[in-house]
C-alpha cells in the first residue's frame, strides 16, 4: 500500500503541485495507512523515507512569517527529493 504513497510523493516532486494541498493530503494518507496496519508491512528503506516525509510535511508552513525551522514550498520539494534520492541511492548498490 505505501508504494501508492511514494507514488504520490514522487507525482508532488514531478509537477507544480500545490505543496500545501500535498503536505495536506500526505499526512491524511499517511496517518491513514499507520492506523490501518497498512504500514507495518512496509521494508525498512521505505518506511524510513516516508515517516521522514510525514515530519518534513508536518514543518511545511505557506505563510511568509513562518518559524526558523519550518519549511517554505522550495525548501520542502528540496528536502523530500533528498530522501528520495536516498533511497534510490541505497537500493541500488
Amino acid at each position: 500500500m505505501s508504494e501508492k504513497l511514494l507514488r504520490f510523493v514522487e507525482e508532488f516532486l514531478a509537477t507544480e503541485s500545490n505543496a500545501e494541498v500535498f503536505a495536506d493530503e500526505f499526512i491524511k494518507r499517511w496517518k491513514k495507512e499507520g492506523a490501518s496496519g497498512l504500514a507495518l508491512s512496509d521494508n525498512p528503506q521505505l518506511s524510513e523515507v516516508l515517516s521522514s516525509t510525514f515530519c518534513l510535511a508536518d514543518m511545511y508552513n505557506p505563510d511568509a512569517d513562518r518559524e526558523s525551522y519550518e519549511l517554505d514550498e522550495h525548501k520542502l520539494r528540496v528536502e523530500i527529493r533528498k530522501l528520495i534520492d536516498g533511497i534510490l541511492l541505497r537500493s541500488s548498490a
